[in-house]
C-alpha cells in the first residue's frame, strides 16, 4: 500500500520526536557519571557536525547567498550553541519530566519575539495563551526548588528556560532559511558556526571526563545514540515533515515530548512524579493551544 505524504510527514516527525524523547534518558544516564553538560554540547554539536558535512558530499543543494551569511552565523553560535549548552546543563541539573516540560514554550517566546521583531499587534487571546504558558513555566521553577533530594534543582530549571529562549531564537533565524535551501547544505553551516562554541568546551572539559579515561562500550554507544539520532537524523526529519504537514502540525508534536520523556522516565525508573508537574504541563499545554488558535484565526482574517 502506498503510503501518501502527509502521513510519511506524520510518520517522519513521530520518530523525531520519539528521538528526542530518548534524548533526554540517554543524557540524563550519561551524566554526570561519565560526562558533563559541556561535555555533551560538545559532542552532540561536533558530531552533528562532522555528519552533517560527510551527508553534503553526497546531496546536491543550493549554494548558500552572501546576503544569508550573517544570518546562518548567529542561527550556530547564538542560537544553536546556547540551546544545546543550556539544555544539556538542565538536564545534569534538573529532572528529565521538569526540563522537557519547560521545553514546550519555544513556541510561545517566538510568538512574543515575532511582536517585538514585526511590530506585530498581541491579540487578547494570543496574550491569554503566552501568559498561561509562561506563568506555568514559572511555576515549575518556583515549586521545583522544593524537590530537595528528589533530583529536582531551581538552577536546572532556569537553565531549561534560557535554552527555550535560545531554541526560540534559533526557529526564528531558520524560518525563511529552511525553506530556501536544502536541509543538509544549511544545516551543515550551522552547525559549523555553533562548532565555534562547543570546540573550546571539549579542550577545557572533555580530558577531565570519566567517559575518556575509562571508555566503556555501553556509554559510546549512547554517546553515538545521541549524536546519529536527536541531533543529525531528528534534525534533517523537520524540514522534511513541515513540507508534507505544514508547521502548525509540526509544531504541535513539540508537545508529546514531554509525555513520551514522563512516560520512559517513570518506566525505567529514572524520576518519579510530583503533583506540581502534572499541573504545570495542563498550564502550559492549554496556553499552547490558546496561542496557536489565536495565531490560526489572525491568518485566516489575514490581520
Amino acid at each position: 500500500m502506498k503510503i501518501s505524504d502527509f502521513s510519511k510527514g506524520h510518520i517522519l516527525m513521530f520518530t523525531a520526536t520519539v528521538f528526542f524523547s530518548f534524548n533526554f534518558i540517554v543524557l540524563k544516564h550519561l551524566m554526570p557519571t561519565w560526562m558533563n553538560g559541556y561535555d555533551a554540547t560538545f559532542f552532540r554539536i561536533c558530531g552533528g557536525m562532522v555528519l552533517f558535512w560527510i551527508s553534503s558530499l553526497f546531496v546536491k543543494g543550493t549554494p548558500i547567498a552572501k546576503i544569508h551569511h550573517k544570518d546562518i552565523f548567529f542561527a550556530g553560535l547564538l542560537g544553536l550553541f546556547p540551546f544545546m549548552i543550556f539544555f544539556n546543563m538542565a538536564l545534569e541539573y534538573s529532572s528529565i519530566i521538569d526540563v522537557s516540560i519547560i521545553m514546550t514554550t519555544p513556541p510561545v517566546l517566538v510568538a512574543i519575539a515575532s511582536a517585538f521583531l514585526y511590530k506585530r499587534k498581541i491579540s487578547f487571546l494570543n496574550g491569554l495563551g503566552i501568559f498561561l504558558s509562561l506563568a506555568g513555566a514559572i511555576f515549575l521553577i518556583l515549586i521545583g526548588k522544593t524537590g530537595s533530594g528528589t533530583g529536582r534543582d531551581m538552577l536546572g530549571n532556569i537553565f531549561a528556560i534560557l535554552s527555550s529562549f535560545a531554541y526560540a531564537y534559533y526557529l526564528i533565524a531558520m524560518g525563511k532559511l529552511s525553506t530556501q535551501y536544502h536541509p543538509v547544505s544549511l544545516l551543515r553551516w550551522v552547525f559549523l558556526s555553533a562548532a565555534i562554541g562547543a570546540i573550546p568546551l571539549g579542550v577545557v572539559f572533555l580530558g577531565k571526563s570519566h567517559i575518556v579515561h575509562d571508555p566503556s562500550l555501553v556509554p559510546i554507544l549512547l554517546v553515538a545514540f545521541i549524536i546519529i539520532f536527536p541531533s543529525f537524523l531528528s534534525f534533517l526529519m523537520i524540514p522534511a515533515s513541515v513540507k508534507r504537514i505544514g508547521q502548525q502540525l509540526v509544531s504541535m508534536y513539540q508537545d508529546l515530548i514531554p509525555v513520551l520523556a514522563t512516560i520512559l522516565a517513570v518506566l525505567l525508573k529514572m524520576d518519579t512524579l510530583h503533583w506540581d508537574q502534572p499541573v504545570a504541563i495542563v498550564i502550559i499545554l492549554v496556553g499552547v493551544y490558546i496561542s496557536s488558535k489565536a495565531v490560526k484565526k489572525e491568518q485566516f482574517s489575514g490581520k
